[in-house]
């Protein structure tokens, strides 16, 4: 049962490191980062021109990776509805999530299947001891016995060996996984809310209109701002939806 349990180890080693690789080399999601992006898209919503400024800042965002990507995607359709824009989001999201999730089925897998190998190894390793034994005719000597147990312990030492990694990295890269897409989706939440025309800050707490803004867009009743031109303050759920 070596070979088997070698193999996998080789197919498992190979997706840990392809994951690694793949998840260091997403684009950041840090605080700084998404503030700037938000800026841009205030900038781009509080521009006169407003839809040759969301077409210009749509075509650089395209150049970049992971969120900017998916800000130049709510950009593209911004002359739609808000919910088409979220049902355009919801797809963009999704394919973000299986490429993210890629592999860690079968990574999964291998944990599951390297202990039944390992166990495999240890009950054929025990027929061989007993095989031993009953083609000798005089006394059994430890040496007989030491062969068929040598195989029994270490085709399962070998099989956990494999399937304790394996589980860890296939739980842990489903919780980055996880934690990166919460992020993707918090900060395309936040987007599409700017391009409706509500002001607030990166907490979601409603701020006041710059005067530009009152320009490029038509405030609808029962918007942000009330019919005396003060902000209200949003509800949390909103927000949060």
């Amino acid at each position: 049962m070596a070979w088997p349990l070698l193999i996998t180890s080789c197919l498992g080693l190979a997706m840990i490191l392809e994951r690694l690789v793949t998840y260091a080399l997403l684009p950041s999601l840090n605080r700084k980062g998404l503030t700037q992006l938000f800026n841009e898209v205030r900038q781009c919503c509080g521009c006169e021109k407003h839809a040759e400024s969301k077409n210009n800042l749509c075509q650089n965002l395209c150049k970049g990776k992971g969120i900017r990507q998916g800000v130049a995607v709510l950009l593209s359709h911004n002359t739609c509805e808000k919910a088409v824009r979220e049902e355009v989001a919801g797809l963009w999201l999704l394919k973000q999530k299986r490429s993210l999730n890629a592999w860690l089925k079968p990574l999964m897998l291998i944990g599951v299947l390297s202990p039944m190998l390992g166990l495999l190894g240890t009950v054929l390793g025990m027929i061989d001891m007993f095989q031993d034994i009953a083609a000798v005719a005089g006394p059994v000597t430890p040496d007989i016995l030491a062969a068929g147990l040598w195989q029994a312990m270490f085709t399962t030492a070998f099989g956990l060996m494999i399937a304790i990694p394996a589980l860890a990295a296939a739980h842990g890269f489903g919780v980055w996984a996880n934690h990166y897409l919460a992020k993707l989706e918090f900060a395309l939440n936040h987007t599409n809310l700017l391009l409706e025309g509500l002001t607030m800050d990166d907490n979601g707490l409603a701020t006041a209109p710059a005067a530009s803004t009152f320009k490029g867009f038509n405030v609808k009743k029962g918007s942000a701002s009330s019919n005396t031109g003060h902000p209200e303050m949003l509800d949390a759920g909103a927000v949060a939806a």
